[in-house]
């Protein structure tokens, strides 16, 4: 068994993490901490949990009894973590609190979307950082036209999403991101990203990204650059239509439409659910491929509101 902390464990996306935990097969959650909250209920904070969950929270993490920590907070607990990785070396650490550094080579952490880095978590990787959901949509959006060096000029990023995933003051560090990915996935990109939000309504957990670029390929040439880069994989597929986003919510499932109205411009749209990709899903995706584990393990479709 995975014998798991968290630090941070009161915050809405840990309770989310937790939600999956404690039905993953080969996962023990050992130790949760929160500041202020020593010896309650985890379920007394996340409510949904009563009946399932009798974890208290703890008064501190030892890493000598756990294989992974997920790190969702700034304190002092978690602090000691990141910047103490030496002391554990064996320790897995999986940080959830979109650390606003994006020099991850500096840090030591590998970029954890695994559409794009699976190869360097499963090789011995022992520190990783969840993307920004947005990001991780625009990226995948765009990912295989970086591969073949398709991407000029300036890109318009057009989202919707709740306003706690993306507040006026995480905008850069999304936009950051998304160049930082881009820009080690073709070197001879050197346009910017530009983030607009779409007037849409848009669900709790909604989550949908617009991306319209110039593209002089046939759809059908750029649909096999998709499914060339995505058909291995367990979480991201090809649609032929948009579709609504309540048809991934609650799911690790990410969406990809590809459509092309004027011959030299291509349109992709991405749905997913904005809890689970950038948030508790892919921290899980993640410790999977870090243990080995199959990466539906814990994450396969479940009942939603149908």
């Amino acid at each position: 068994m995975i014998r798991v902390g968290i630090a941070g464990a009161d915050t809405a996306m840990a309770g989310e993490l937790i939600r999956i935990l404690i039905n993953h097969p080969d996962v023990e959650l050992v130790s949760a901490f929160a500041p202020g909250k020593v010896g309650r209920k985890v379920s007394s904070v996340h409510h949904g949990l009563a009946g399932e969950c009798d974890l208290e929270f703890s008064p501190d993490i030892n890493p000598k009894n756990l294989d992974v920590i997920f790190i969702d907070a700034h304190s002092d607990v978690a602090d000691r973590f990141r910047m103490n990785t030496d002391r554990w070396p064996d320790l897995r650490i999986i940080d959830m609190s979109h650390c606003p550094s994006l020099d991850f080579d500096a840090l030591d952490m590998a970029y954890g979307l695994p559409e794009i880095n699976r190869k360097q978590l499963v090789r011995g990787c022992r520190r990783a950082v969840v993307p920004r959901s947005v990001a991780a949509a625009a990226i995948i959006g765009l990912y295989p036209l970086a591969r073949h060096l398709l991407l000029k000029g300036d890109i318009i990023v057009e989202y919707v999403c709740p306003s706690d995933i993306v507040t006026e003051e995480k905008m850069n560090m999304v936009r950051q991101e998304i160049l930082y990915v881009l820009g080690k996935t073709q070197n001879s990109f050197s346009g910017d990203i530009r983030l607009h939000r779409l007037d849409e309504e848009i669900s709790e957990r909604g989550l949908k990204v617009v991306v319209e670029i110039p593209c002089t390929l046939d759809i059908t040439e750029v649909f096999k650059l998709f499914d060339d880069c995505y058909d291995d994989h367990n979480f991201t597929f090809m649609v032929a239509s948009a579709m609504p986003g309540y048809e991934v919510e609650g799911t690790q499932k990410t969406l990809v439409t590809l459509q092309k109205q004027k011959s030299d411009r291509l349109t992709v749209t991405v749905i997913a659910d904005c809890r689970m990709r950038g948030g508790a899903g892919d921290a899980v995706h993640i410790m999977n491929l870090l243990f080995g584990l199959h990466e539906r393990t814990g994450l396969y479709l479940k009942a939603h509101k149908f």
